[in-house]
């Protein structure tokens, strides 16, 4: 299976069958940037809650795991959002790639 990866401000989420990887752009020692790294495997999420985006209104994903971090990462550059680890917002122009995301995932979480 190829890898399925969506990119949108300051975060992205990529899939390569087996793990879900939700990338997020961090901010260390003040100024320069950084990355840390939020997977989940398939296995271990236990839902999905998906909100689709509008033209007026950002998407989002939340994953829910056991292990996820739901705290809200405050550390991130300037003019990224501030949201918990296991979420992930869009744009409308990204719902299609989102959605096809979204579908790879539960195709290997049905499995």
């Amino acid at each position: 299976m190829s890898t399925v990866r969506v990119d949108a401000r300051r975060r992205s989420i990529r899939f390569d069958g087996r793990t879900v990887t939700l990338r997020i752009d961090t901010k260390s020692m003040g100024i320069i940037p950084d990355r840390a790294d939020h997977r989940f495997p398939v296995a271990a999420i236990t839902g999905i809650r998906h909100r689709a985006a509008t033209a007026w209104k950002r998407g989002q994903v939340v994953f829910e795991s056991p292990d996820a971090l739901t705290e809200v990462v405050t550390n991130v550059p300037l003019f990224a959002d501030k949201l918990p680890g296991n979420v992930f917002e869009y744009e409308y122009s990204k719902l299609a790639k989102v959605k096809d995301f979204l579908e790879a995932v539960e195709k290997a979480r049905n499995k």
